[in-house]
């Protein structure tokens, strides 16, 4: 017999064992399960699938009500802002540096406590007086260390300028003048707050905005001259405050043309939670001597205009050999006035030269060892008077020419001395017709 013949046999035997098995097994020996049958539910009335709804469903109408009333997200919502300022907490360096020549501790109350804390100031010895600076200090509150480190331009003469509270916590931030290297600019001030035991520096969100100094106006430089805006900051009340000139100022060399004065656009700085200083607008201020607020007339100055009228013959001035005079101009019947002008910063005697039988005609000349030498005008102005180029010296020994505006001002020009024997005009404040001799 073969194995596939015994499958038959097999299958029935199995069929027969399983039966009887099964009529054993009578209806009390059947017992209910160990647990209770728990009815099933609907997946949508379980509470996590409910949750789960509700939060698409807000998710759905935030989309909705942003497409239709909120202006469309782009990237750069979620982006990080890399341009962003980050404040660096000071790493623990300096304490065996001495105290920085000249410097004097300051005296801030940075925890808050009515005591003021005395801040020394240690200097990093690199044999070149910059580098870093360590402030170094004991709170009164509690009697723990607390210090600070920071780039400074020069570590001689250290000292607080100041104390604010930009935050608006109760305790003060320290303000220290941190002198610059740079052409013009006098420097800018360094704002310490402490934070858990640290005297961290606080960055500027708009650092040009907080500086003081004179700063040339990109691309204002011409061949003869540049232009440039003033900057200031002070402390007045616990408060932060800079400015910024709304004019520009011509300048050739240590000459410049602006005016006491000047009006300036200025902010309040205030201090965040990250550590940044942001600029508040604080309107207008006027800086004289001083830095006050506006008023009737702020900005209103103009130089005195009146005219220096006498004049001499070319033999009738002093120290100057009238047949030399002669030779050195092309004026015809020339007529020497008697102010000399201040503005030509030469050696020797400066001369406006005007002509007793053409009006129109304004020459400048200069005295040197060797001889009397006629100054080449060069730059945007003609030196001549006319009725659209009008000239003269001024009774303060200043040179000016007025040229119209379309707007029915006059610009004013004040010249001045460069180097290689010419004098070129620089532009100055603008006045009405009536501010005019």
């Amino acid at each position: 017999m073969s194995t596939h013949d015994t499958i038959p046999d097999l299958e029935e035997r199995l069929r027969a064992a399983l039966s009887a098995r099964a009529e054993l097994v009578q209806p009390e020996d059947l017992e209910p399960l160990a647990a209770p049958v728990v009815e099933l539910r609907p997946a949508w009335r379980s509470p996590w699938v409910l949750l789960a709804t509700a939060a698409v469903l807000l998710l759905v109408l935030g989309v909705v009500a942003q497409g239709i009333g909120g202006r469309p997200r782009s990237d750069d919502d979620l982006a990080p802002q890399p341009d962003a300022p980050r404040v660096t907490l000071p790493a623990d360096v300096g304490r065996d540096w001495a105290t920085g020549l000249e410097s004097t501790p300051a005296r801030v109350d940075l925890d808050g406590d009515g005591t003021k804390e005395r801040v020394r100031f240690l200097a990093e010895d690199n044999g070149t007086f910059d580098g870093r600076v360590r402030l170094q200090t004991t709170l009164s509150s509690t009697g723990d260390e607390a210090y600070g480190v920071a780039d400074v331009a020069s570590t001689i003469g250290l000292v607080g300028e100041g104390v604010i509270d930009a935050d608006g916590d109760g305790d003060q931030e320290l303000v220290v003048y941190d002198p610059s290297l740079e052409d013009g600019l006098a420097g800018a001030p360094l704002v310490f707050d402490h934070r858990d035991g640290l005297l961290v520096q606080a960055v500027a969100d708009e650092p040009d905005l907080l500086r003081r100094g004179d700063v040339q106006v990109p691309g204002s430089e011409t061949a003869f001259y540049d232009r440039y805006r003033t900057y200031q900051y002070w402390i007045d009340g616990g408060t932060l405050y800079s400015g910024q000139s709304r004019d520009s100022f011509a300048r050739a060399g240590d000459y410049s043309t602006q005016l006491p004065g000047t009006l300036l656009d200025t902010w309040a700085w205030r201090l965040d939670e990250d550590g940044v200083l942001h600029p508040e607008p604080a309107g207008c201020k006027e800086q004289v001597f001083d830095v006050q607020d506006c008023g009737p007339g702020s900005g209103d100055q103009v130089p005195d205009l009146t005219p220096a009228t006498d004049a001499v013959g070319a033999d009738e001035v002093d120290g100057v050999d009238g047949d030399a005079l002669r030779a050195a101009t092309d004026v015809p019947d020339p007529r020497v006035a008697v102010v000399q002008p201040e503005s030509m910063f030469l050696d020797g005697e400066a001369l406006v030269v005007t002509s007793a039988t053409d009006p129109t005609r304004v020459q400048l000349l200069v005295q040197r060892e060797d001889g009397i030498v006629a100054l080449d005008p060069v730059g945007e102005v003609p030196l001549g008077d006319t009725d659209d180029n009008r000239t003269w010296l001024t009774a303060a020994g200043q040179v000016v020419t007025a040229t119209p505006v379309e707007d029915g001002t006059w610009q004013l020009w004040y010249w001045h001395a460069v180097r290689g024997d010419r004098v070129v005009a620089l532009p100055a404040v603008t006045v009405g017709q009536n501010r005019l001799p």
